[in-house]
């Protein structure tokens, strides 16, 4: 950065001395703004932040070392160098490191060529801070995008088979420590291999993509939707019974055979149906563990398929007259 784009901040109530320090700043091609107390200079920072603060340590109202006290609580000050300027007689120096965390100190009367060397030394470290400003965004970012990689399904945006596993044994050891229903379903597209085939498979990405929404809005804040595998899909359902369970994959299934799902550059809607297998915990005392769940949702759902499919089947012995 050239030095014509640094901006800095001085403040001093000596109407003699902050003319100076913004003439020679300013003659060194450095944007200057001046305060002449300590509020004015709140105010100009909070409005603009800049690359480097000049204080004066003493002002009415609001001295320097407020201002700086201020200003570094605040975390986007935290990165901006703040230069005290104090006499030399001052006995309480170390308090501006140590209490105000201030980053440089200048004496008065001021000598212009430390004046240069202090402000090339902290617009320096600033640049060091946006640097390592840079690269902490760029960390962040690249954190949160191995976050979805690692929680979301890439191709429907739900979430994907390893955060339904994580989330479904947290949900398992919660039904058994409090005795709430836990139901699972699980739901399958029918001959969806034949609308790959048939369609193409962008159209099918985007079926899978549409049917995912249609899971979405039919569930409730609560329950976990994701991507199985393939084109099986899950809800998880807390505190839910396997009644309430059927009711809503007998819901998406409707939904599912009455939409209209195209593919790109199609006029003519392609028709899905889908098949649903739906069991619960802790009602099935035969259901001890997580994979145990699966296992009861998906033979149910292979009784649904067997049985002709587009249809819901409920795992028998997870209904209340079956125990």
């Amino acid at each position: 950065m050239s030095d014509n784009h640094y901006k800095i901040l001085v403040a001093d109530d000596g109407e003699d001395n902050l003319g100076l320090l913004r003439e020679w700043l300013s003659s060194q091609d450095y944007y200057v703004r001046c305060a002449r107390d300590g509020r004015e200079a709140l105010e100009l920072a909070r409005q603009d932040p800049p690359d480097l603060i000049l204080l004066d340590k003493v002002m009415p109202e609001v001295d320097g070392l407020s201002v700086a006290r201020q200003l570094k609580k605040e975390e986007r000050f935290s990165s901006v160098p703040i230069i005290v300027l104090t006499g030399r007689e001052d006995t309480r120096r170390h308090a501006i490191f140590d209490e105000i965390g201030a980053d440089d100190l200048l004496t008065k009367p001021l000598v212009y060529e430390e004046v240069e060397t202090r402000v090339r030394t902290m617009l320096k470290k600033r640049e060091v801070f946006r640097a390592l400003e840079r690269a902490n965004e760029e960390l962040r970012h690249a954190n949160e995008r191995m976050a979805r990689l690692i929680q979301f399904d890439e191709k429907t945006h739900l979430y994907n088979y390893r955060h339904f596993m994580e989330r479904l044994a947290d949900e398992f050891k919660r039904a058994r420590r409090y005795g709430n229903p836990l139901t699972l379903a699980i739901f399958d597209i029918d001959h969806f291999k034949s609308v790959n085939d048939r369609y193409g498979h962008v159209a099918g990405d985007e079926a899978l993509r549409d049917f995912g929404q249609i899971m979405v809005h039919s569930a409730r804040e609560t329950d976990l939707i994701a991507r199985y595998g393939g084109e099986e899909f899950t809800s998880l359902l807390p505190q839910t019974t396997a009644a309430q369970g059927q009711r809503l994959a007998d819901r998406v299934r409707r939904t599912t055979a009455g939409h209209d799902f195209l593919g790109p550059g199609r006029s003519d809607p392609i028709r899905i149906t889908v098949s649903a297998g739906v069991a619960t915990f802790p009602i099935n005392d035969r259901i001890q563990k997580p994979e145990e769940l699966v296992q009861a949702a998906d033979m149910a759902l292979y009784r649904a398929k067997e049985a002709g499919r587009n249809r819901t089947y409920v795992d028998q012995r997870s209904l209340p007259e079956a125990r």
